[in-house]
C-alpha cells in the first residue's frame, strides 16, 4: 500500500513539472506585432543630405547711417528733403551757432595778442634806459618760454572753438539717398539723438535675421548662396561677404547676422523687403 502511494506521488510531481515547463515556454514565445503601413514622407525645400543652411533675411543698403549732432543748438536750416540724392561731404542740416562763432572770434584775438608778445620776447636784446642813456640788455630766456607757452595755449583754444563750430553742420558721410528726417527748423538738436537717416539704396545687400547659432559655424565668407525675394518672386545668386562676430537674441534664440552680396540687383528691389537665403555650405 505504501509503495503504491509513493508511486502516485512521484507521477503527480513529474506531471506538475512538465506543465510548468510548458507554460513557461508558451510565455517566452513573442507574439508577432501587426505590420504598420509606411508613413507618408514629409516634404522639404531641401534634401535632408544637402547640408545647406537656410535662413530668413531682409534687404538692406550696403551703407546706411543714422546721423546725429554732438552739440545742442536750435536748427537753423534743413537743406535736404526725403528722397534727395546727396554726395559725401554735402551739408544737410545747419544749427544756429552764434555763441560758437563769437567764441572763435574771441580766441582769434587771444592768439593775435599772444603772438605779438611772443614776437617781442624773441628779440635777444631789449632796450633799457640807465642814467639817461639807452642801453641794450640781454633778453630773458624764461620770458620767451613763457610767451611761447601762452601762444600755444591760445592756439589750442582756438582750434577747439573752430572744431566745435564745425559740429553745427551735419554733413553726408557718403553718396546716398536721404531716407528719413526727424527734425525741423526751430527745434533743438540734442546730442546723440538721430535726426536723419541716409542709405545707399543703389547698392543693396541681404542680411539674415534668424540664422541659428547651430548653423553659424558652418557658414564661411565666400560661400555661394541663392536668394529668393518673396515680394518680387525672383531668385538671384550671391556670395557671403561677412559674418557678425556678435550674436543677437530673437524670440529667445541666439542668432547671428550674415550679409550676402547679390551678383545682380533685381528691378524694383526696396529696402526692407523679405527674403530667404540658402547658403551652400558643402
Amino acid at each position: 500500500m505504501k509503495r503504491s502511494l509513493w508511486t502516485m506521488l512521484a507521477i503527480s510531481t513529474a506531471l506538475a513539472i512538465t506543465l510548468t515547463a510548458c507554460g513557461a515556454s508558451s510565455a517566452s514565445t513573442p507574439l508577432s506585432a501587426p505590420t504598420a503601413s509606411p508613413a507618408t514622407p514629409q516634404t522639404s525645400s531641401l534634401p535632408a543630405s544637402s547640408g545647406n543652411v537656410i535662413a530668413s533675411a531682409v534687404v538692406v543698403p550696403a551703407q546706411q547711417a543714422e546721423m546725429s549732432f554732438v552739440i545742442s543748438a536750435p536748427v537753423k536750416e534743413v537743406l535736404v528733403k526725403k528722397g534727395d540724392i546727396v554726395k559725401a561731404g554735402q551739408p544737410l542740416i545747419i544749427l544756429s551757432t552764434l555763441e560758437l562763432e563769437l567764441a572763435v572770434n574771441e580766441h582769434e584775438w587771444s592768439v593775435r595778442s599772444a603772438q605779438l608778445l611772443f614776437d617781442r620776447a624773441k628779440d635777444p636784446y631789449k632796450k633799457v634806459r640807465y642814467d639817461g642813456k639807452v642801453l641794450y640788455a640781454a633778453g630773458y630766456v624764461e620770458k620767451r618760454q613763457e610767451m611761447e607757452a601762452r601762444l600755444q595755449s591760445a592756439q589750442a583754444a582756438l582750434d577747439s572753438a573752430k572744431y566745435a563750430l564745425t559740429q553745427g553742420t551735419l554733413l553726408a558721410p557718403f553718396d546716398g539717398t536721404i531716407v528719413d528726417i526727424n527734425i525741423e527748423p526751430g527745434e533743438i538738436a540734442q546730442p546723440g539723438k538721430v535726426v536723419m537717416l541716409e542709405g545707399n539704396v543703389s547698392s543693396m545687400q541681404i542680411e539674415t535675421t534668424d540664422l541659428s547659432e547651430r548653423d553659424a559655424p558652418n557658414v564661411k565668407v565666400g560661400q555661394t548662396a541663392t536668394i529668393f525675394i518673396e515680394s518680387l518672386n525672383v531668385s538671384v545668386n550671391g556670395k557671403v561677404i561677412s559674418i557678425s562676430p556678435v550674436s543677437n537674441i530673437v524670440g529667445g534664440d541666439v542668432v547671428y547676422k550674415v550679409k550676402v552680396a547679390m551678383d545682380e540687383q533685381p528691378a524694383g528691389l526696396l529696402w526692407g523687403m523679405s527674403a530667404e537665403v540658402e547658403i551652400q555650405t558643402k
